[in-house]
């Protein structure tokens, strides 16, 4: 079989033996392997959204109990009420 016959579409240089060998050429990674479990970029992201409040109430002094969204919301709202950043392990604004 001529070189570049089992190569992908959007191959550059069609100069492979095989698809595989195209394939590994454009070094391909698999992303999110186990979203059957639930484990894919949702929740990812819903994660990051998570840490980027928690990362938010940090740079305003404000110490969360933990980076829970429920935690970081909580100690943000503590923080408005009281007019000053909370420390959740003081317990103490």
């Amino acid at each position: 079989m001529p070189l570049g016959q089992n190569c992908t579409s959007s191959c550059r240089t069609k100069d492979h033996e095989s698809f595989g060998a195209c394939m590994r050429a454009k070094n391909m990674k698999v992303g999110w392997c186990r979203s059957a479990d639930g484990h894919d970029y949702t929740q990812n992201k819903r994660a990051d959204r998570g840490l980027d409040a928690y990362q938010s109430a940090r740079a305003q002094g404000i110490q969360p109990a933990s980076t829970r969204r429920a935690d970081v919301e909580r100690a943000v709202k503590i923080s408005e009420l009281a007019g000053s950043a909370w420390d959740a392990g003081t317990s103490q604004v």
